[in-house]
C-alpha cells in the first residue's frame, strides 16, 4: 500500500513540474515584460467576468462569455470589454501586442507570425491538443472571425482552469 501510494505522489510531482516547465518555457520565450502584461489581460478579463456572471465557475464563465459573444440576441457590445486603461497601455508599451499583430496599410490588422507569442505556443504546442489546433489555424489562416474562434475552441473541450487555454482566449479578444 505504500509503495502504491510513494508511487502516487511521484507521478502527482512529475506531471505538476511538467506543467510548470512548459509554462516556464511559454514565459520565457514571450518575455518578461510581455508576460506581466497577458497576466493583467488575464487578471481583467477575469474580473469582468466575475460582473458578468457572479454565480458561474471560472470554467462556466468563460463558456459563457464565449457563447454570448457570437449570439445574434446581445446587443450591448460595451459589456465584453474588459480591458482597463492602464491594461490596455501594458498591453501595447510592452510590446505583446506587436508580437502578436502586424498592421499594414494594405490588409489591416494581421497575424504577427515571426513573433514571439505564436513562437511560444509553438515550443509547447505537442503538449496539449487545443494549443496544437490552435496554433495550426493561427499559423496558416490568421485571424479568424469570432464565430470560428468559440466554435473551434469550444468544440476542442477546453479547461478553462488551464494556463493556456485561458490565454489563447483572453489574447483572442485583446486587439
Amino acid at each position: 500500500m505504500q509503495k502504491a501510494y510513494l508511487i502516487f505522489i511521484l507521478i502527482l510531482t512529475f506531471s505538476c513540474s511538467q506543467k510548470d516547465n512548459r509554462i516556464k518555457k511559454f514565459e520565457k520565450i514571450l518575455g518578461e515584460k510581455q508576460t506581466k502584461a497577458l497576466n493583467s489581460l488575464v487578471s481583467d478579463f477575469e474580473k469582468n467576468l466575475d460582473k458578468l456572471y457572479p454565480d458561474l465557475s471560472t470554467d462556466q464563465a468563460y463558456r459563457k462569455y464565449l457563447t454570448d459573444i457570437i449570439s445574434d440576441s446581445i446587443t450591448n457590445w460595451e459589456k465584453f470589454k474588459f480591458q482597463s486603461y492602464k491594461t490596455n497601455s501594458e498591453f501595447h508599451q510592452s510590446g505583446l501586442w506587436n508580437e502578436i499583430y502586424v498592421k499594414d496599410s494594405i490588409h489591416g490588422l494581421q497575424v504577427n507570425s515571426i513573433g514571439k507569442y505564436l513562437e511560444a505556443l509553438f515550443n509547447v504546442r505537442d503538449s496539449d491538443s487545443l494549443v496544437k489546433k490552435y496554433w495550426d489555424i493561427r499559423e496558416a489562416g490568421g485571424l479568424l472571425q469570432n464565430e470560428l474562434f468559440v466554435n473551434g475552441v469550444l468544440s476542442s473541450n477546453p479547461d478553462f482552469n488551464n494556463y493556456f487555454h485561458k490565454r489563447i482566449v483572453v489574447l483572442e479578444f485583446s486587439f
